[in-house]
């Protein structure tokens, strides 16, 4: 009976699905603290400790904890409203996917999902609304996308406009969100703008102090362009192989995905493109920081694995092993910045 029930949940929250929007949000939050410029400090002990300081205070703060609920509460409601659609499309072909649907194997009726999809809605608006207007609108943008995406008009099966909608749906918005909280939380650029500039005037002679206090200013200021663009592109790419993973369900239920349209080989083709342009908009970061440099390289070498013999149970074995590897990136980069 338990392992039933945490079966549903599972099905029903899809934790993956869940947990790539926290992800970027939190990319977009933490991007400007990754900039070049402060990069280059990080050689300075003191320095690093006070990046630390920094990077807990915000991802800690109110603003952010809340900011993580309405964005759950939003890929959850996205996710069950893909759930239903999907339990009368491709899904009704279990045995061509490795996911299961709690609609489709009787877990869980339709009415219950819509509830729950609703319901999630709902709250991550009003959630979002307690933190600020651009964070609630940006949700409810997300939501637009979710149900144009897999109901109605359904997207997912008109590509290429399926690769443009689920990357803006979990990459692009989340990050915006997160770069956007972080601005307007009083941890986040506010904060660090102080912390930056009393560290600068312990450093540097007062002729040239407005100047570091300028570019500290500017720093969190302006947009990471190539880390909104990198990680976007990145995931674009990954997007590739789950639609090449779900190529023969999605083709037995009519929906013209980009696999679908292109053929596995050229689908993964084109992911391994958008990697590589990715890859161009991190190099700076990536000569900076091992883990990430780690992590792509990973992503690459398994993409080109997956593209030599695109059959399913390769193409499933490869995202289980990007998952994998980007665990275990993330988890050194914790341990080593907890050093």
């Amino acid at each position: 009976m338990l392992e039933s029930y945490l079966r549903l949940i599972y099905n029903l929250t899809r934790p993956a699905f869940v947990l790539i929007p926290l992800a970027y949000f939190l990319i977009g939050g933490l991007s400007t603290l990754a900039s070049p410029m402060l990069f280059s400090l990080n050689l300075f002990w003191f320095f690093r400790q006070l990046v630390k300081f920094l990077t807990f205070t915000f991802t800690l703060s109110p603003h952010s904890l809340i900011s993580y609920l309405a964005v759950f509460l939003a890929s959850l409601s996205g996710c069950n409203v893909n759930t239903y659609a999907d339990s009368r499309g491709s899904d009704k072909y279990a045995c061509l996917k490795d996911y299961s649907n709690p609609i489709v194997e009787g877990a869980a009726s339709p009415r219950n999902v819509f509830h729950l999809s609703v319901t999630s809605a709902v709250l991550s608006v009003i959630v979002g609304f307690a933190v600020s207007y651009f964070l609630a609108l940006i949700i409810i943008l997300g939501h637009f996308f979710s149900l144009t995406y897999s109901y109605k008009p359904r997207l997912k099966g008109k590509a290429p406009l399926d690769l443009v909608w689920n990357t803006v749906g979990l990459a692009t918005l989340p990050f915006i969100a997160g770069y956007m909280v972080y601005l307007e939380s009083p941890e986040g650029l506010s904060f660090s703008t102080i912390m930056l500039s009393i560290i600068y005037d312990a450093l540097y002679s007062s002729e040239i102090r407005f100047n570091y206090l300028l570019v500290a200013y500017m720093t969190g200021k302006s947009f990471p362009l190539n880390f909104f663009l990198g990680s976007n592109l990145i995931g674009a790419a990954f997007y590739t192989l789950t639609a090449a993973l779900d190529y023969e369900a999605d083709k037995s239920s009519g929906l013209a995905t980009l696999a679908v349209s292109l053929g596995k080989k050229r689908c993964l083709l084109l992911g391994i493109i958008l990697c590589l342009i990715g890859g161009v908009s991190l190099f700076n970061v990536m000569l900076l920081n091992a883990q990430i440099a780690l992590g792509f390289s990973s992503l690459l070498l398994t993409f080109v694995w997956a593209l030599m013999n695109p059959i399913r149970e390769r193409l499933w074995s490869s995202v289980k092993i990007i998952a994998l590897f980007l665990l275990v990136c993330f988890s050194s980069e914790v341990i080593m910045f907890l050093i």
